[in-house]
């Protein structure tokens, strides 16, 4: 093969890392049966191991390999090395490897991205193609930009593709993920209008994108953007002050130099909204409706879950992707007065800081060599002259670009199509330097080497077929993950339990996961109660189908709990099977339950939520005391937890303790002031003590919350008549018939009240009557 067909290859294996630059943040399938993050991430990884297998065969093809001489690959092949070990040592392999669907953390996303680093600044061999890189960003910069201008103008209907639902949905990632975006945008932009000659069309098109980005960053408002864009404008702005061209062409200097007016544009801009952009934002998202709220873990509670971790696992962490668990065994006491009490964080404060609790000392210590290496390279290369302003526009716009997105991948945590960027962009930074001959080539050729060309060779062959049966791994995973979802779709969507189950199990056939066993736990529980609820099956088929059924349950969800018996989700799960048939007093069901749920509280111990399943179990087996037992243990973690408050009062209503139901009820009504279901709860006790002015009160209010609750509207309607309001209580009743014209009760209350007799039941108990129309 001749030099020039190498050459060819490596210009296919650049094209190839060009369209992962270009669809990391912009693709999608639309459809809701293919998760964005799945296809995200599979279009990412196909991308990169295209590169990498046709950078290979071209490396074969010549035998000749250059590379620019960094310490950054040292850092990047010790970070990837160190990643892999604790993935191989973690406690879930499964999760660390490849997760569900190749999430950040994982293994199978994160070396493919230290790969990525190292081709694109191999691949990249001139000033034109770093710069033709710009390009394709920029396109992809307009493309978004244009994409949410229209949908703010024409509403989230428009170029909604059935799967963005709300004016916020985007393809990037979380809402902030736009704003970290476009900052990027802005930053490019600005560097580029400022530090390079630009034909009409190219100026056109990078005015477009530094524009469309200051709007999104506007729309948006991420503070952290606006200080990271206000500190790297006033870098650059001094920066060209000291070390820009001057105005007349002259030679450097820090007399006339020109005013570098695109980047102080964004520091006033960027200054203002640090400052003043609470209002505006205000206005912004009230306006155009994308209000969003997101909480990460502070710093304070990053350090207290990784200084817990170290504890147990210091050299090699919990392993990748399992931050989530460290989470849930030392979370700070205080988060569960939050409205987060029952968020499982996947990561800390950002994704590098997270890392001290996933990999360890190892794992951290290599991250932050890799980035200390990073900014001493970046620092050397700001202070250094260029050979042309054109390759010196090229560093300096790769490094702040890539500064800028380092940034965030410390102090926030980045979606896989950011970080893919992060790692992109770094190596159009090496690539920038080897062509500013601030880098020397290292070069090695295994022509006429008969030993260097065997152990290359080999070595070669073997990272192809890797390379290859990694893609089959991607393809095969991710098709597995679009399988569960069209079965989750047949669920939610149709109830389609033959459906869902069907794509689940394909979900299963081809790569197994605890959450797809927990999914057909679930089906199967729902085929148990539609089988308690069939009148027409005889009892001999009703039996032998359910030993079937609670057979398949149990074998699903202790099948999720082999694939990952470190998740507590897995061990409620488990337990929610054994409970739901305690009430046929099968043997066992109760102790394998109590012991599923037992298991799930060791993970998570500071979870309300399993101290509260298990007092339903106890419920279930008819022993209040231990229930009441377990709610306690719930408040003492949760004080205002409703739902155990509103248990509370369930086992209290059983026991006739009416007084103290009624407070528990009353503390869940404070708690949850818009839940009408809760409000006739209380009305009904208090009707049931004769406190008929409370019991009006009550009702009203769970009447305003829901006109269409029945139930309410008929005790609403006694309990008018109970306190002297009788012309309410006939409109009531009146209103009632109008929704029910078929029940016997309203028309009894109707015609005594026309009769001025009593609508009261003789027994004046609390029997709630046959209304079709209850909530």
């Amino acid at each position: 093969m001749t030099p020039t067909a190498s050459s060819k290859l490596d210009r296919v294996a650049f094209y190839a890392l060009q369209a992962t630059l270009f669809f990391a943040p912009l693709f999608f399938i639309p459809s809701i049966s293919v998760p964005l993050q799945t296809g995200k991430s599979a279009v990412i990884l196909f991308g990169i191991t295209a590169a990498l297998v046709v950078w290979l065969i071209a490396r074969l093809k010549d035998g000749s390999f250059s590379w620019p001489k960094t310490w950054l690959y040292a850092g990047a092949g010790i970070l990837g090395l160190v990643y892999t070990v604790s993935a191989l040592a973690s406690a879930n392999q499964a999760s660390s490897l490849a997760g569900t669907s190749f999430e950040l953390g994982t293994l199978a996303f994160f070396l493919p991205s230290l790969f990525l680093f190292v081709l694109i600044s191999l691949v990249t061999k001139s000033e034109k193609q770093v710069f033709y890189s710009y390009m394709t960003l920029f396109v992809a910069f307009l493309v978004a930009g244009l994409f949410h201008a229209v949908r703010f103008i024409g509403g989230a209907d428009v170029l909604s593709f059935g799967v963005f639902t709300d004016v916020t949905a985007n393809f990037i990632g979380k809402w902030n993920d736009v704003g970290i975006f476009f900052g990027l945008g802005a930053v490019l932009s600005l560097i580029t209008l400022e530090r390079t000659a630009l034909s009409r069309l190219l100026k056109i098109l990078v005015y477009a994108v530094f524009v469309l980005s200051l709007v999104m960053l506007v729309v948006v408002n991420f503070s952290p953007v606006w200080v990271a864009l206000a500190a790297l404008s006033l870098v650059f702005f001094i920066y060209e002050l000291s070390y820009g061209k001057r105005s007349d062409g002259a030679s450097r200097g820090n007399i006339g130099a020109r005013i570098p007016y695109h980047a102080l544009i964004t520091l006033v801009i960027a200054v203002i909204f640090i400052f003043f952009g609470g209002r505006i934002s205000s206005l912004i998202a009230n306006t155009l409706g994308t209000s969003q709220v997101e909480v990460r873990p502070s710093w304070s509670a990053t350090l207290d879950i990784t200084e817990s971790a170290l504890k147990d696992n210091p050299v090699l962490g919990t392993g990748p992707n399992r931050f989530a668990s460290e989470w849930l065994m030392n979370k700070p006491v205080g988060i569960n007065g939050t409205l987060f009490w029952n968020t499982d964080f996947n990561y800390g404060i950002g994704f590098i800081p997270s890392l001290a609790t996933t990999t360890g000392i190892l794992g951290i210590l290599a991250a932050l060599f890799f980035v200390g290496l990073f900014v001493w390279t970046a620092i050397k290369a700001l202070l250094k002259e260029g050979t042309s302003p054109f390759s010196r526009y090229l560093v300096l716009s790769s490094l702040f670009a890539s500064a800028y997105l380092w940034v965030f991948s410390v102090t926030y945590v980045p979606s896989n199509a950011l970080w893919i960027l992060t790692l992109g962009m770094s190596g159009l930074f090496v690539a920038a330097l080897r062509e500013d001959k601030a880098l020397a080539s290292s070069h090695f050729s295994i022509i006429g080497r008969p030993a260097a060309s065997f152990v290359s060779v080999l070595v070669s062959v073997l990272a192809l077929i890797g390379a290859v049966s990694f893609g089959y791994f991607v393809a095969v995973k991710s098709l597995s993950s679009v399988y569960y979802q069209k079965g989750v779709v047949a669920l939610n969507a149709s109830g389609d339990l033959d459906k869902g189950e069907a794509d689940i199990l394909n979900a299963i056939s081809l790569s197994p996961a605890p959450l797809y066993y927990q999914s057909v736990s679930e089906i199967y529980l729902a085929r148990l109660n539609n089988l308690f609820n069939d009148t027409k099956i005889s009892q001999t088929e009703a039996q032998s189908k359910f030993q079937s059924l609670l057979g398949t349950a149990i074998q699903a969800a202790q099948a999720a709990v082999a694939a990952d018996p470190t998740d507590y989700r897995n061990y409620m799960t488990l337990g929610r099977v054994f409970e739901a048939v305690v009430p046929l007093n099968i043997e066992g069901a109760y102790d394998n339950a109590k012991k599923a749920y037992e298991q799930a509280l060791a993970l998570n111990p500071q979870s309300p939520e399993v101290y509260l399943v298990m007092a339903r179990l106890e419920v279930a087996k008819k022993d209040n005391d231990a229930a009441k037992a377990d709610i306690d243990e719930a408040l003492k973690l949760k004080n205002d937890y409703a739902d155990a408050i509103y248990l509370l009062s369930q086992i209290q209503i059983s026991e006739n303790d009416v007084d103290e139901a009624i407070k528990s009820v009353s503390a869940v009504a404070t708690l949850s002031p818009s839940d009408p279901g809760i409000f006739f709860q209380l009305g009904l006790l208090y009707y049931s003590k004769r406190d008929y002015q409370n019991s009006t009160l009550a009702l009203e209010r769970a009447v305003a919350l829901n006109p269409q609750y029945a139930n309410a509207k008929y005790f609403l309607g006694l309990s008018y008549y109970l306190t002297g309001a009788k012309d309410k209580s006939l409109q009531e009743f009146q209103d009632l018939a109008a929704s029910n014209p078929d029940s016997q009760e309203v028309k009894s209350a109707i015609a005594a009240l026309e009769a001025g007799k009593s609508p009261v039941p003789a027994s004046n108990a609390v029997n709630q009557p046959n209304l079709p129309v209850k909530q």
